[in-house]
Parts: structure tokens; sequence; C-alpha cells
């Protein structure tokens, strides 16, 4: 051994030194000196050790001296394309060693698990990092969801059996494909293919047309990029150099680049592969290097077949020559486009909130500085000669100013947490504009009452103020304009650019192509008009959109204003289907006990006309009659049932009702010290109408008075008015009153301020109740019927007979 290393040391340094004046060691040395300085110890082999489990067995291979493909794996940062390009080769090459494809939920005939597993590591220093390897690759279950499949078997005569998803649906028939025609498939022992597994799945990689979620979409196409492609697996191990980008052995590309619509699949758009084995596939022979298969005749037919089928999968199912997809195609762009919309809809939903938000806790902090500040400018103002009434003018204008940039746009509903902030934002400014009203009025009263020596420098200062006040909020205008004009003309520069180069990136290399006999001329006009359709119907779709919005700004159409109405009148429209929802529950139910509350009912109203009359005359069978015509009153509005009893018109008087309420409210009235009044007009006034339609309203209206009325006031002021104010009946209490902003919603169903005990039913059916008699019911919110200082209904009662 020691001779014949002696011997080829010899013959290698002298035939160096032909090719090389440099001095040149000998190989044995060489090694030698490489194994004394190997820095490999214990810790590199820990790693494999716990991954290989309790009892370490396979093969470790530890390299050092890397060689420049191996180099880059270990390198901080990869700069050069070069090594991208082979860092890239070394992933494609090494994943999914192992079959992912195979699971035992979907049996197959050579697709197998083999026990076999592993995994590449890389060191520097003493930190440590995993590459690739089995632990970490996809599985079948990954891609499961993906929205297009084809899936089975092929049988020793080149006949695929199985099943196709198109489109995220299975479809109910089974898929069968005959082999080519003009293919002889062998069958002597030498040059049968024998039968074989395929497992390819795909997705639409265009968003507008694909049926994925945009998170699920971005994480296929994620993984796509990384781990795409049509392998080969023997056995359950890799049989190369199929699945890399390279390697068109079944020409996926080739018949792509003739017609990208009509031939659906894609390298780098499918997860697939084909399974083999050694029992069942003998002749599919690996080359002497292990890299494809003996060029055979049964690798020929293997080709043949399998490209075959991809072909007329695609015809059939997936490509533009597809039936099913003219069919789906446009429903699922349509769905996509509104999606798109409810997402743009809900982002600027979002963003507009976070806006409001900001500028509201800005603006709770704000406000009460200023409301200090115009309160002790309005205690120590004093107007005496022209330079007071300058400064006053100048500083009133100062304060109104920083009021204007108080303001909020309009409140986002449903405001949530910010409920408290934006009341307490809302009450203290309204305070400073009252104050700052007063202060204006008081300026231009003192105007109107003296004669000032110098009114023109008055009005001069005024008139230079105001306008720099203009042209400072102008110039703060146009710069932000500029700023977002000259970064939206570069955004949208870019995209045209982009989009103007398309077509000639991808139609230039056709004339090349059809020079050299690889496409005909009529392939090549069919794959330029497809070409021209696509690119032209997404330009559209980006540009045109564009142009609108540019036109609306040109038109002076507030897109921003138009945009957020939008979402917020959406977003009122989505509580009140939810309040219909409630509602038709509300039905459902009463529906079910229908019959047995109408003959309830009947027991009832029997029971009381066989009564005594000494009985049934007597207020306590009033009260029973009075109750049971109520509630058979409520029960005919919420559901169409035929109650017993009739009901009875009658002259109601104001009196009547006062002494009705303040007996029913008689123990919470004296609970909670609060004061119930009737005017002697309220008294006096009299209408003719059901008493069970009637006095529902005025509880219902009065015991909402006593719960704001309770803590809205100092006990001393605590009061609920019964009026009348130009012949209609007011009910008034001294609470804190309704906020502008929910007046709309107060007869809304289900719609109620109240912390505890609000069911919002009450208001809604008070007016449907006042409805049924031909009267209404509003919140004033004119002064004149503003009898107290919370809230106050107003009642128009059709045919009242007032004093």
């Amino acid at each position: 051994m020691v001779e014949a290393w002696k011997s080829f040391d010899a013959l290698y340094v002298e035939e160096a030194r032909l090719q090389t004046a440099s001095r040149v060691e000998a190989p044995s040395k060489s090694i030698i000196d490489a194994l004394k300085r190997l820095p490999f110890e214990e810790r590199h082999l820990s790693r494999w050790e716990v991954w290989s489990g309790a009892s370490p067995h396979g093969t470790a291979l530890l390299v050092s001296g890397l060689n420049f493909d191996l180099r880059v794996q270990v390198a901080d940062r990869v700069l050069d394309s070069a090594a991208r390009g082979a860092k890239d080769r070394l992933y494609e090459t090494l994943s999914g060693f192992v079959d992912p494809f195979a699971d035992p939920e979907h049996p197959e005939l050579n697709a197998v698990k083999p026990e076999f597993s592993y995994a590449v590591r890389t060191w520097r220093g003493d930190r440590d990092s995993f590459v690739l390897g089995t632990e970490k690759h996809f599985d079948r279950k990954t891609i499961e969801p993906l929205e297009h499949h084809i899936e089975g078997r092929i049988d020793s005569d080149g006949i695929f059996r199985g099943r196709v998803k198109a489109f995220g649906e299975w479809l109910g028939d089974a898929c069968v494909i005959e082999p080519p025609a003009d293919l002889s498939i062998g069958t002597r022992a030498d040059t049968l293919v024998g039968p074989f597994d395929l497992f390819i799945a795909s997705m639409e990689f265009t968003s507008a047309n694909t049926t994925h979620a945009p998170a699920q979409f971005q994480l296929f196409r994620d993984l796509a990029e990384r781990s795409a492609g049509f392998l080969m697996y023997r056995d359950g191990l890799r049989v190369m150099p199929y699945g890399r980008p390279d390697n068109d052995f079944f020409e996926i590309e080739s018949r792509r680049s003739r017609s990208a619509g009509r031939e659906f699949w894609n390298h780098r758009q499918m997860f697939g592969r084909l399974a083999i084995s050694r029992a069942r596939n003998p002749n599919l022979k690996d080359k002497a290097g292990r890299e494809g298969l003996l060029d055979n005749r049964a690798a020929k037919t293997l080709k043949e077949i399998v490209s075959n089928i991809l072909m007329v999968s695609a015809r059939r199912y997936f490509g533009s020559a597809s039936e099913i997809r003219k069919d789906l195609l446009p429903e699922i762009r349509d769905v996509n486009a509104r999606q798109k919309a409810a997402e743009a809809r809900e982002k600027l939903r979002k963003k507009h909130h976070a806006a409001f938000r900001t500028k509201l806790l800005q603006s709770v902090k704000e406000a009460p500085v200023l409301g200090a500040d115009v309160h002790r400018f309005a205690v120590n103002l004093n107007l005496d000669r022209e330079q007071s009434v300058i400064n006053a003018q100048a500083a009133l204008e100062t304060f109104q100013n920083r009021f204007l940039k108080l303001q909020l746009v309009e409140a986002p509903r449903p405001l949530g947490s910010l409920e408290d902030s934006y009341k307490r934002y809302r009450e203290e400014m309204g305070v400073i504009h009252a104050e700052l009203t007063v202060l204006a009025d008081r300026l231009q009263d003192y105007l109107a009452s003296v004669k000032l020596d110098e009114p023109e420098l008055v009005l001069k200062r005024q008139i230079d103020r105001n306008y720099l006040l203009v042209k400072e909020r102008i110039d703060v205008w146009q710069s932000e304009i500029k700023s977002l004009q000259t970064a939206e003309h570069n955004r949208i520069g870019e995209i045209i650019a982009r989009r103007r180069g398309a077509f000639s990136e991808l139609a230039s290399p056709l004339l090349h192509r059809l020079k050299t006999g690889d496409l005909s001329l009529a392939e090549a006009t069919d794959f330029v008009e497809k070409l021209k359709t696509r690119l032209d119907r997404e330009n559209s779709e980006i540009l045109v959109p564009y142009i609108g919005a540019l036109e609306s700004l040109r038109d002076s159409i507030d897109l921003h204003n138009l945009a957020t109405a939008g979402i917020e009148e959406l977003s009122e429209l989505r509580v009140e289907l939810d309040r219909l929802n409630s509602l038709a529950q509300l039905g459902i139910a009463v529906e079910i006990v229908g019959h047995e509350l109408q003959a309830f009912d009947e027991i009832i109203a029997t029971g009381l006309r066989n009564l005594p009359e000494e009985i049934r005359t007597s207020r306590a069978a009033k009260d029973i009659e009075f109750g049971h015509e109520g509630l058979t009153d409520q029960l005919r509005f919420l559901s169409p049932l035929r109650l017993a009893g009739q009901r009875v018109d009658r002259w109601i008087s104001g009196a009547e009702i006062r002494d009705y309420i303040s007996e029913f409210f008689s123990l919470t009235l004296t609970r909670n010290k609060i004061r119930l009044v009737s005017t002697d007009a309220f008294s006096a006034f009299r209408v003719f109408d059901q008493q069970s339609r009637l006095f529902p309203v005025f509880i219902n209206l009065v015991n909402n008075a006593i719960y704001w009325a309770s803590l809205g006031s100092e006990e001393s002021s605590r009061e609920i008015l019964l009026s009348v104010v130009d012949g209609r009946i007011v009910v008034s209490e001294s609470g804190p009153g309704v906020t502008p902003e929910d007046v709309q919603h107060l007869f809304s169903l289900f719609f109620t301020k109240r912390a505890r005990g609000g069911r919002g039913v009450g208001l809604y059916l008070s007016r449907a109740n006042l409805a049924a008699g031909g009267h209404r019911i509003s919140y004033a919110t004119d002064a004149h019927f503003k009898v107290l200082q919370g809230a106050n209904f107003v009642i128009e009662l059709r045919g009242a007979e007032f004093a």
C-alpha cells in the first residue's frame, strides 16, 4: 500500500510539473495534512444522534475544506448570482428526496414511505442551521386543499383511471384517458412499462381566477416558488434529475410555449410525481451515472403515455380549451371581484376608524386646554379702543382656528371602546363652541354700539390675518397633495412601463421559434392573439378604474367621503339585518306557541265574562281586563293571531292617563325621588281611542324617563313633565337627553343606550301602537318643544280635543 501511494504521488507530481511551474504537493501529503486539520468534534454529531433517534443508525457524511458550491451554503449572505444559483441547485437536488406525496389515506400501487430520513446541516463556528431534509419538507396533506387535482393509476396497457378536481370541486365522473392511438405499448418482458401511479395538484396562479382565499392563495404561491415541480420516485426515493427546472423530459414547458392557455400544466406551478417500482417497472432503469432513466423503449413509452395524459387533462379540465373552465371562470372572477371590493372597503373602514381614533384621542387631550384658554380670555376681555378690538378679533380667530383643527369627521359605527371618549369630546366641544359664540356676539355688539376712531384699520387687520390663515391652510394642503401626486405619478409610471413592455417581452421570441421551425405560423399567430387578449384584459382591469377615479376628482366628486359614507351605510345595514334576524326569531317563537296563546286568551275572556256582576264591575276585575286587553294587543302586533275579545274605543282624558301613570309608577317614582307633573292643558285634553293601545305608550315613555332622570340630574331637580305645546302632547324629563348622533336610531328595534335593563323594544312598539290609531311620535329637535333639558317626546294624536 505504501509503495502504491509513493508511485501515485510521483506520477501526480511529474504530470503536474509539466503543466505548471509552481511547486506541487503530493496528494498523500495533502490528505494527511487535511486530516490533521479536521475541525470535527463530538458536538457536530450530537444533532445527528438526536435526529436519528435513541439508537443512532445510518450514515453521517461530514465535509470540510468546502468547494464553492458547498461554501455558499454556510455563507451569511449570498450576493453573487452564481452563488445564488449554486445554493438553489443544491436545494432542488436534495429537496423531496423521499416521496412527499405518499399517504396512507390515499393508497397507491407504488407509493411507499421508505424507512428513510435525511437532513442537511451547516456549521459556522459554534452555530449550526438546518438547510433541508425530511422533517421540514411539505407533504400531501399540505397541498390537499389545492383547487386542481388529477390522481390515479396507469395500468400495463397505458390507460389512466382516476379522479379529477377542477376549481375546487371533485368531478362526479371517473376520469379515463386512453394512450395515444399511434403508440404501440410493449408487451415483451424487456419492453413492458408496467403499472405506475400519478398525482398532480395545482391552482390558478392569477388571483382573479382562483377559488382560494387570499391568504391561502399567497401561501401556495410562495410554496410553489420553492418546491414546485413534476418529479419521479422509485420505491419512495427520488429519481434524478426529474423535477429540476432545467429538465423537461415530458416536454411540459415546450408544449406550454406553443400555447400557454391551452397547455395548462407548468413545471413551476404544479406539485406532482410519478411513482414507479423496481418490481412492477423493471425496464425503467437508471443510467450508469444515476442521472435519468436508461433511454430504452420502456422509457420512451412512459414519456409518451404521461405526456398524453398531461395534454388531454389540460384540454378536458383545466386549460383554455376546457368547457369546465369556460363555464366556471366568469362566475369565479365575479366572486373574486366582489371579494376584492369587500376587502378594499374593509381596508378603508379600518383606515378611517384608525384615523378617527388617533384624532379623537388627540382632541380629547387638547380640547380641555383650548376650553380653559377660551374661558380665561373671556373673563379678562376688556373692549375700550381700536387696539383692544383688534387684539380681541385676533385672539378669537386663533381660538376658532384651534377649534376647527379639533373637529372630527363623522364618527364610524360602532364606536365600541371609544364611546366614552367621544361623549367627553362632544361635551367639551359643545361648551367651547357656546363660549366662542358668546365671545363673537359680544364683540359684534361692541362694534355695533360704539364709533371707533379708525374702523378701516380694524377691518384691514382682520382681512390681513384671515388671508394669512387661509393661505397657511392651503399651503399645507398643497404640500401634501404635491407629495402624494409625485409618489403616485412615479408608481403609475412604473406600472405602465412594465405593462407596455410585457407584450414585446412575451411575443418577441416567437419570431426565432418560427424561423427554427419550433412553431408553425398558425400556432404563432394564435399565441399572439391570445396573448394580446389576456394582456389587454389585465391592463384594462388596472388602468380603467384609475382613469375613472381621476375623472371623478376632476368633476369634484369626493371619493373619500363617498367611500366612507358607503361603508358606514353598509355597516348600518348589517346592524339592521341582525335586528331583522332577531325579529324573525321572535316571530318564529310566537308562531310556534300561537295556538296555545289563542286558547289561553279565550279561557281568560270567558272567565271574565262569567264572573258575578258585582265582581266584574270592581276595580280589580277592571285592571285584569285591561291587562288582558293590553297583552292580546301586543300579541296581535307580533303575530297574525286571531285573538278573542272586542276592542272598545272610548274618550280618554289626560287626567285619566296622569292618574293611571302616577299609580302605576308610584313606588318607582318615590324610590328614585322623581316628581311626575302634568300641566292643566294636559289634564284637560281628550282623545277617542283604545285604552289598551294608548296607555302602554305612556308607560314606555315614563319608564324610560324615570331611568334617565335618575341618572342625569340632582335629586332636587328630577322631574317628568306631561304637557301640551301647540296642540301636541310632550313627555319630558330632566335627564341628560339624547345625543344628536342617536336621534335617528331611537325608534329602531333593539336600539338602546341603557346600561342595564334596556331591550330597545319600548319606543319601537310605542310608535307602532300609535301608528295603528293614526297617531305619530317623534323626538323633539326644535327648541320650541324642548320643555325640559333632557329628552322630550312629541305625540301628535289624531282627533284629539284640547281645552
